[in-house]
């Protein structure tokens, strides 16, 4: 059985995003920041990171973000 439109609508607005920030220093005290391209932030400059997925494990979320920001 599936929510109807209206209901599932409400869920994915009411439930929080947990998301993780990578904080990457070089040896002179820098601190990698990354220029936004899309909304809702385009044009800001922020750390590189993102979302944890459903049911991921923290290891493997940071792993994840590693991979996809870093490369």
């Amino acid at each position: 059985m599936y929510l109807d439109k209206e209901t599932f609508t409400t869920v994915i607005e009411s439930t929080p995003l947990v998301s993780i920030d990578l904080l990457i220093e070089n040896s002179k005290g820098q601190v990698l920041l990354g220029l936004r391209n899309n909304r809702p932030a385009q044009g800001f400059w922020f750390v590189p990171g993102g979302r944890i997925l459903k049911n991921e494990k923290l290891d493997d979320a940071f792993m994840r973000l590693c991979q996809e920001e870093l490369a």
